[in-house]
């Protein structure tokens, strides 16, 4: 009888890692202190890329609030919108949406992955608190979690929206 160790190899998914606070800051190179400054930023990369897409004037809005322990960022923009089938692509966490994946703009856009950090890093800090995208006429309220395996879950609803830009 052989006294050899029988290895096992495990699978898991790297979708995880937009919802994990480690693996957060490991992306965004930024403590968990500063993952509001993250956002911020990332929304305004966003916002500056849709003027930039539509070759108009940027006209972005942002508004900061402290709301119990959460900080509620909000920024609009004067561009087209995210579409409803960019949101679903967003969503899925075992693939990279984005429209940059061949160009990096040495100031903007640097992640990549931007949006699937914004809907993950609530969820990394805690809380419950849903992400909310008004854009092309639909809400859409979006609370991703890890359930206990450590699989994203998403709970993505949507609602009619008077908001039919950026």
């Amino acid at each position: 009888m052989s006294n050899v160790l029988q290895r096992t190899i495990f699978e898991t998914s790297r979708a995880s890692e937009y919802l994990d606070a480690k693996e957060l800051q490991a992306q965004t190179g930024q403590s968990l202190s500063d993952f509001a400054a993250v956002v911020l930023k990332e929304l305004v990369d966003n916002a500056l890329d849709a003027a930039e897409t539509a070759r108009i004037q940027p006209e972005i809005s942002i508004e900061c609030d402290l709301v119990g322990a959460d900080i509620c960022i909000s920024v609009t923009d004067n561009g087209i919108g995210l579409t409803p089938a960019v949101v679903e692509s967003t969503l899925n966490f075992a693939t990279r949406t984005s429209d940059k994946a061949a160009y990096r703009s040495p100031t903007r856009g640097l992640q990549g992955n931007a949006l699937k950090t914004i809907i993950g890093i609530p969820a990394a800090l805690g809380s419950e608190e849903p992400v909310v995208i008004e854009a092309c006429g639909i809400r859409h309220t979006i609370r991703a979690w890890l359930d206990p395996a450590g699989e994203p879950r998403i709970d993505h609803r949507q609602a009619f929206s008077h908001r039919t830009e950026g």
